[in-house]
């Protein structure tokens, strides 16, 4: 941590930058020009005034958002598979093959947006990445929490204002490859082909509650219920991509 005063006021700098400082810095990054934007950053991480900051001496300024810039995680960026945080164990994603569509459709949402869309979204997709542990093996065998999408919203915002970014950039390289390697054993023509039933499994995913709820209104005329029906056409789908990769 470092610790100054300026003015008679003290202020200090955190030893790691969280996700929303990330965010935070990311946002204005191309908004000032390079004097003003140490400035600027200082105050974001400090809350220390603008107006004190551009009367401060410059080397002090210039060395305040040195040490912040420090921390910004440079590439290659490891992946840390677990972490603690106010006594509660967090792992990460135990095995991409026990994935569930869900969290796969919502990771693959979030991941493939513009890169400047995708800041605003880095707490949520470490929250899907991350949950806490509920059964340990060994150091780096465990088992996490069921993905539920009605914890995620507090969880992401404890890993927003206490998580290093590390572990977030960790996380979405490892994920990003992942996509990456499983796609590319894939023919391209069949790729397409499989896109287009992806982005149709997609849109149901993302739109599962009206979905539902369109359905519920017909479900006493002897049709299927709403769940049967989602579960037939992903069964249906799964199966015909399943005999497609066959052939």
């Amino acid at each position: 941590m470092i610790e100054f005063n300026l003015y008679g006021k003290d202020y200090e700098i955190k030893e790691y930058l969280s996700i929303g400082d990330y965010q935070k810095i990311f946002k204005v990054k191309d908004l000032f020009e390079d004097d003003y934007f140490k400035a600027k950053v200082v105050n974001l991480l400090t809350d220390c005034p603008m107006e004190t900051l551009l009367e401060a001496d410059n080397h002090k300024v210039d060395f305040l958002a040195t040490s912040i810039f420090a921390m910004v995680p440079r590439q290659p960026i490891n992946l840390i598979d677990r972490f603690t945080i106010d006594g509660i164990d967090y792992g990460y994603l135990p095995s991409y093959k026990k994935i569930s569509f869900g969290e796969f459709v919502d990771l693959d949402t979030l991941l493939t947006k513009k890169p400047e869309e995708v800041i605003d979204f880095l707490h949520i997709i470490t929250a899907i990445m991350y949950r806490p542990i509920t059964k340990t093996k060994t150091k780096h065998e465990f088992e996490i929490e069921k993905y539920d999408a009605k914890t995620l919203e507090e969880r992401a915002e404890l890993f927003k204002q206490k998580l290093d970014i590390k572990f977030t950039l960790g996380g979405q390289f490892f994920f990003t490859q992942f996509a990456k390697n499983y796609s590319s054993y894939i023919p391209l023509s069949l790729r397409q082909k499989i896109r287009r039933e992806w982005m149709m499994l997609k849109i149901l995913w993302e739109n599962r509650k009206l979905v539902w709820i369109f359905l519920s209104k017909r479900g006493s005329d002897g049709m299927l219920s709403s769940t049967e029906l989602q579960m037939e056409i992903l069964r249906n789908t799964l199966k015909s991509t399943r005999k497609t990769l066959l052939k």
